[in-house]
């Protein structure tokens, strides 16, 4: 009886590299029982050897070209659970993103193992280089070569191949190792504990040297693995005793792998109420029923600034963990995500992780493996938390869901809580989105029974809302103010307020000390030479682009004409600090901005000042509106509320409204009573007269009533196709043949076509970034898929004739920005 042939086990990998498809690989017969979905793979792809990650074994296809092979299984386990690959094609295909580069940036970085290409000086390449039969170019190829034996080869080195085909190079393909790996460290332990207990008791006897080494003996009897380092600090000669045991057999010395502790001790009481708000109670009630249930549920927590909303997740979250599932807790700023852990790690311990990108390399590839071994309970981040591999999540909460940080700005260029809401979809999660003023998009989605609305309207223990008081500029500015930060009603109160011992924050969403410099002789303004904005002048005398990172010191002398005559403009936060410190000398002022936070643990030690009453002013940009909880805090002051209603954005009004209201809700949550005095040249935008009389449902009827009439998000989806390069002509002529084609191929589209608007080429709102010139089309549809269906087709006509001219696309699927 004849049997069939075995079939070959076989992969789908998605390659770490910008390609759209997926490949099929055979698996060695030594390797086939190890592999498993979710592991990094290495590959042969094209001349090089790149990392793959495995979305799908199977049995080998019907095909008669053999497949190339796996060489080499990168992880003794996988990286991300089976029911994750689904999520990551969905992210791919909606974002028009590759998947394995969407992979790529969701797993911890320094893990990936792609190969480069290094060479060695042949001895035929030594005789020539001796001789100079060689030309200059292929001189500097070779001596480079002879100086950096086996190290990565640069770009410049033209003559490589060349060389290599004449028998004076040998070229490598070497694969680096992970630059991300457990953190190691050395243990010691007893190898008999009852040998053990006899030696410490005949040295209890013994000679009067030994006293040392009684006690240190001693830490061994409970057969405990001890640290080395724990032992050094606890005992002078602690090297010298361990080594001299380890080689009498007595002790063992072994390396194992430890956790780093991203958080440090960053434990924040938070009591449990013994009674909660009956709004809280409702919330949870519902909530409870949806976890029960164990099916897709999307719940809007529509509750006001100090409403309780945080008592409500942490209740929801330990209703999750009680039926064995997990929770992510997303947040939109990575300060905001260590005080959140601070203040959940009060309630839950030690079963909780947080993850984001200001950790080092090592403690996020710690915290991955803790959540993808199921040793996490809940897991805090900002956006990238999304990508969370636990293995079973039944929630996921996005707090402050209104806030654009979730957006990401750099491929892939995901939405993460709406990602949010669709890895629950595919879970079968509840996914609740809290926010004392949900975007509009959310909001009408609650309307529309997309997500079911629960609503918090009071505060805990009937706090009332802050009275907020507008200060007209304009006015202020006639009667003398000409020049001046604070308004005189500002100053008035911040000087009460700190006369009283209580606490102010200050919010202004511009960082620097002057916003730009002007040249009184010749009118223009300092420039970045790479950008087409202004350089912002900074505390330490350098003028900066906050785009592209250059800098500069600031000149006596003008650039262009060369006149004396400069002038600064305008003010930031470094400017508004000094001036605090001026007006009320020994105050106690800092600074919350990137710039003031760019050290590891700035953050927090900021925070916990402040929180401390160490603090008596906290001055910063929007950092400082996001979910704080500061109960001595009882003044707020915007300095500048119409800022963000100067960018060349739909959502400005939405934007404005959001800061507005979000900063308001940090003054009186104590039992003090808070005032918000927001200082603006706009009193009479729609936005900001919502903002000052907590009216969300006044402002949201006109931002529908604007956006229905313009068709603009939620009624539409819109796409952005961004086109830059370094010729401005180049640029522009493509952006122009770009957007021909695009219409052409809707034209072709007789019933289709006519629901996909196309507006532009334009030049963008920045029109020179880092150098690049920059050109912008949108897309404009009521359905999304058919905006992809048209940049898929695009893409894959002109991506390759761009990229021949120098010319970049890209593509933002749902944009935020428009600069």
């Amino acid at each position: 009886m004849l049997t069939e042939p075995k079939k070959q086990t076989c992969l789908r990998v998605a390659v770490s590299l910008p390609v759209e498809n997926t490949y099929t690989y055979a698996v060695p017969d030594l390797l086939a029982e190890r592999v498993e979905v979710g592991m990094r793979v290495l590959v042969p792809f094209g001349k090089r050897m790149v990392t793959g990650y495995v979305l799908e074994v199977t049995p080998s296809p019907d095909i008669e070209q053999p497949l190339k092979e796996v060489a080499d299984i990168l992880d003794p386990f996988p990286l991300f659970h089976r029911n994750m690959v689904p999520f990551f094609e969905w992210v791919s295909r909606y974002y028009l993103h590759p998947v394995g580069s969407v992979i790529r940036n969701a797993l911890p970085g320094g893990i990936n193992q792609d190969s480069f290409k290094s060479a060695v000086l042949t001895p035929k390449g030594a005789e020539a280089l001796d001789e100079g039969k060689v030309t200059t170019s292929e001189k500097e190829c070779l001596l480079w070569v002879k100086d950096h034996p086996g190290a990565r080869l640069p770009r410049r080195l033209h003559s490589v191949y060349p060389l290599q085909e004449r028998g004076f190079l040998e070229l490598i393909d070497c694969v680096p190792g992970n630059r991300s790996g457990p953190l190691l460290r050395r243990f010691i332990k007893a190898r008999d504990r009852t040998q053990l207990g006899e030696i410490v008791e005949s040295l209890g006897t013994a000679r009067a040297g030994a006293r040392n080494e009684t006690p240190f003996l001693k830490k061994f009897l409970s057969g405990k693995e001890i640290l080395l380092s724990e032992i050094c600090r606890e005992f002078k000669n602690g090297r010298y005793l361990v080594g001299k045991w380890v080689k009498k057999g007595v002790l063992e010395d072994f390396e194992a792998p430890v956790s780093r502790n991203p958080a440090g001790e960053c434990i924040i009481p938070w009591i449990r109420p013994e009674v909660l708000l009956h709004q809280q109670v409702s919330a949870l009630h519902y909530v409870e029923r949806c976890l029960k249930r164990k099916r897709f549920s999307a719940c809007l927590l529509y509750g006001v600034t100090g409403s309780g909303k945080t008592e409500v997740y942490l209740r929801a979250i330990e209703e999750v963990i009680r039926t064995g599932r997990q929770a992510i807790l997303m947040v939109p700023e990575i300060s905001l995500a260590n005080y959140m852990f601070g203040v959940f790690s009060s309630r839950l311990g030690d079963r909780i992780s947080i993850y984001h990108s200001a950790l080092s390399r090592g403690e996020r590839y710690d915290q991955w493996l803790r959540l993808v071994k199921g040793e996490v309970d809940l897991v805090i981040g900002p956006r990238s938390a999304v990508w969370a591999p636990v293995p079973n999540p039944g929630l996921i909460i996005v707090d402050e869901e209104h806030d654009t940080a979730y957006k990401q700005e750099n491929p892939p260029r995901y939405q993460a809580r709406d990602a949010a809401v669709v890895r629950a979809r595919m879970e079968k999660a509840v996914v609740l989105l809290g926010s004392g003023t949900p975007s509009v998009q959310s909001y009408y989605h609650s309307l529309s029974g997309q997500y079911h609305l629960i609503r918090m309207p009071e505060r805990v223990e009937k706090r009332p809302l802050p009275e907020i008081e507008l200060v007209d500029m304009k006015t202020e500015i006639e009667n003398g103010g000409k020049g001046r930060i604070l308004s005189t009603k500002l100053k008035e109160a911040l000087g009460g307020e700190l006369r009283n011992g209580n606490q102010v924050l200050l919010f202004l969403n511009r960082r620097g000390y002057h916003r730009l410099y002007v040249c009184l002789s010749c009118g223009k303004t300092m420039q970045c030479p790479n950008c087409d904005v202004a350089l912002i002048h900074h505390q330490d005398n350098h003028l900066r682009c906050h785009y592209c990172g250059f800098h500069d010191a600031l000149s006596a002398e003008c650039p262009s004409c060369h006149g004396k005559r400069l002038k600064p403009y305008g003010f930031g936060t470094e400017r508004l600090e000094d001036e605090l410190r001026k007006l009320f000398p020994g105050v106690r002022a800092a600074r919350m901005d990137t710039d003031s936070t760019r050290r590891k643990g700035s953050a927090a030690k900021i925070l916990r000042g402040f929180g401390a009453g160490e603090i008596d002013i906290l001055v910063g940009t929007q950092m400082i509106t996001k979910g704080y909880d500061f109960p001595n805090v009882t003044l707020v002051g915007v300095i500048a509320a119409d800022l963000s209603l100067g960018f060349p954005d739909f959502r400005a009004g939405e934007r404005t409204f959001h800061i507005l209201s979000q900063v308001a809700g940090r003054a009186g949550r104590g039992a003090k009573k808070g005032k918000v005095i927001v200082q603006t040249f706009n009193v009479d935008h729609y936005a900001i007269k919502t903002a000052i009389t907590h009216d969300y449902d006044a402002f949201f009827e006109k931002e529908r009533e604007l956006r229905e009439a313009l068709e603009y998000p939620p009624f539409s989806h819109m796409t952005c196709l961004r086109i830059k390069g370094n010729s401005k002509e180049k640029t522009a002529e493509s952006a122009h043949l770009l957007g021909e084609a695009m219409k052409e191929i809707v034209a072709g589209w007789p019933r289709r076509g006519k629901e996909i608007r196309i507006l532009g080429p334009a030049e963008a709102p920045l029109f020179r970034v880092k150098g690049k010139y920059r050109w912008q089309i949108l897309v404009k549809s009521r359905k999304a898929a058919m905006i992809n269906h048209l940049v898929e087709a695009v893409d894959r006509l002109f991506r390759g004739k761009l990229q021949s001219k120098g010319v970049q696309l890209s593509v933002d699927v749902d944009f935020y920005q428009m600069n």
